[in-house]
Protein backbone atom coordinates (compact mmCIF):
# COMPACT_ATOMS: atom_id res chain seq x y z
CA UNK A 1 0.00 0.00 0.00
CA UNK A 2 1.45 3.45 -0.58
CA UNK A 3 0.32 6.57 0.45
CA UNK A 4 1.44 10.17 -0.14
CA UNK A 5 1.16 13.58 0.89
CA UNK A 6 2.31 16.89 -0.02
CA UNK A 7 2.01 20.81 0.81
CA UNK A 8 4.04 23.77 -0.18
CA UNK A 9 5.38 26.44 2.01
CA UNK A 10 6.54 29.62 1.00
CA UNK A 11 9.88 29.70 2.30
CA UNK A 12 13.54 28.75 1.15
CA UNK A 13 13.37 24.82 0.54
CA UNK A 14 17.43 25.11 2.60
CA UNK A 15 15.16 26.62 5.39
CA UNK A 16 12.71 24.29 5.53
CA UNK A 17 14.76 21.62 5.21
CA UNK A 18 16.22 22.21 8.51
CA UNK A 19 13.57 21.82 10.42
CA UNK A 20 11.82 18.89 8.26
CA UNK A 21 15.23 17.12 7.68
CA UNK A 22 15.81 16.87 11.49
CA UNK A 23 14.79 13.68 11.78
CA UNK A 24 15.20 13.48 15.31
CA UNK A 25 13.39 16.60 15.96
CA UNK A 26 10.13 15.61 14.54
CA UNK A 27 8.12 16.10 17.93
CA UNK A 28 8.14 19.72 17.34
CA UNK A 29 5.79 19.64 14.45
CA UNK A 30 3.97 15.91 13.95
CA UNK A 31 0.94 16.57 16.57
CA UNK A 32 0.55 12.92 17.02
CA UNK A 33 4.20 12.51 18.29
CA UNK A 34 4.54 13.96 22.20
CA UNK A 35 8.38 13.26 22.28
CA UNK A 36 10.73 11.87 19.68
CA UNK A 37 14.91 11.46 20.02
CA UNK A 38 17.90 9.66 17.26
CA UNK A 39 20.25 7.38 19.29
CA UNK A 40 22.77 6.86 16.39
CA UNK A 41 20.55 5.93 13.57
CA UNK A 42 17.68 4.95 15.56
CA UNK A 43 14.38 7.38 15.78
CA UNK A 44 12.44 7.28 19.32
CA UNK A 45 9.37 8.69 19.22
CA UNK A 46 5.91 8.56 21.43
CA UNK A 47 2.71 8.97 20.50
CA UNK A 48 0.83 11.73 21.89
CA UNK A 49 -2.57 10.41 23.79
CA UNK A 50 -0.54 7.23 25.58
CA UNK A 51 -0.08 5.48 21.86
CA UNK A 52 2.19 3.82 22.12
CA UNK A 53 6.19 4.03 21.53
CA UNK A 54 7.86 3.31 18.31
CA UNK A 55 11.14 2.86 16.87
CA UNK A 56 12.39 3.40 13.24
CA UNK A 57 15.74 3.01 11.42
CA UNK A 58 16.75 6.15 9.42
CA UNK A 59 18.09 4.14 6.56
CA UNK A 60 19.16 7.32 4.09
CA UNK A 61 20.14 10.62 5.00
CA UNK A 62 21.13 13.42 2.18
CA UNK A 63 21.11 16.59 3.42
CA UNK A 64 22.25 17.81 -0.19
CA UNK A 65 19.09 16.02 -1.28
CA UNK A 66 16.80 17.25 1.08
CA UNK A 67 15.52 13.76 2.12
CA UNK A 68 15.27 10.59 4.20
CA UNK A 69 14.13 7.30 4.48
CA UNK A 70 13.20 5.53 7.64
CA UNK A 71 11.74 2.07 8.18
CA UNK A 72 9.77 1.00 10.85
CA UNK A 73 11.27 -1.42 13.49
CA UNK A 74 8.84 -1.65 16.75
CA UNK A 75 5.62 -0.10 17.82
CA UNK A 76 1.63 -0.14 18.33
CA UNK A 77 0.89 0.02 14.50
CA UNK A 78 0.39 -3.67 13.24
CA UNK A 79 2.55 -3.10 10.46
CA UNK A 80 4.34 -5.87 8.66
CA UNK A 81 6.66 -3.84 6.61
CA UNK A 82 7.04 -0.07 6.48
CA UNK A 83 9.46 2.24 4.45
CA UNK A 84 9.01 6.39 4.29
CA UNK A 85 10.34 9.13 2.69
CA UNK A 86 10.54 12.70 3.20
CA UNK A 87 11.64 15.30 0.72
CA UNK A 88 12.24 18.85 0.31
CA UNK A 89 12.35 19.70 -3.24
CA UNK A 90 12.25 23.39 -5.28
CA UNK A 91 9.19 24.81 -6.09
CA UNK A 92 7.97 27.76 -7.74
CA UNK A 93 6.43 29.42 -4.85
CA UNK A 94 9.35 28.21 -2.21
CA UNK A 95 9.25 24.29 -0.95
CA UNK A 96 7.30 21.55 -1.62
CA UNK A 97 7.11 18.59 0.79
CA UNK A 98 6.46 15.55 -0.66
CA UNK A 99 5.86 12.70 2.06
CA UNK A 100 5.79 8.93 0.67
CA UNK A 101 4.98 5.70 3.17
CA UNK A 102 4.85 2.01 1.24
CA UNK A 103 3.33 -0.12 3.74
CA UNK A 104 2.10 -3.94 3.88
CA UNK A 105 -0.12 -5.05 6.84
CA UNK A 106 -1.68 -8.40 7.89
CA UNK A 107 -4.80 -7.94 5.77
CA UNK A 108 -6.09 -5.30 3.08
CA UNK A 109 -8.33 -4.28 5.58
CA UNK A 110 -5.94 -3.41 8.06
CA UNK A 111 -3.72 -2.01 5.25
CA UNK A 112 -6.63 0.33 4.47
CA UNK A 113 -7.20 1.45 8.23
CA UNK A 114 -3.56 2.07 8.22
CA UNK A 115 -3.69 4.16 5.26
CA UNK A 116 -6.30 6.34 6.39
CA UNK A 117 -4.40 6.68 9.79
CA UNK A 118 -0.80 7.05 8.17
CA UNK A 119 -2.55 9.97 5.49
CA UNK A 120 -3.93 11.54 8.52
CA UNK A 121 -0.61 11.73 10.65
CA UNK A 122 1.17 13.00 7.52
CA UNK A 123 -1.68 15.78 6.86
CA UNK A 124 -1.71 17.15 9.99
CA UNK A 125 1.95 17.09 10.53
CA UNK A 126 2.37 19.53 6.96
CA UNK A 127 -0.44 22.00 8.02
CA UNK A 128 1.75 22.06 11.53
CA UNK A 129 4.91 22.68 9.36
CA UNK A 130 3.44 25.31 7.30
CA UNK A 131 1.71 27.30 10.30
CA UNK A 132 5.05 26.80 11.85
CA UNK A 133 7.55 27.97 9.17
CA UNK A 134 5.01 30.51 7.39
CA UNK A 135 4.17 31.96 10.50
Amino acid sequence: MNVTETVVITEAPDAVWRVAGDAGAIAAWVPAIESSRLEGDVRHATFAGGGGDATERIVEHDDAGRSYVYEYLSGPLALEEYRSRLSVRDHARGAEIVWTADFAAGSPEEEARLAEAISGIYRSALAELKERLEG
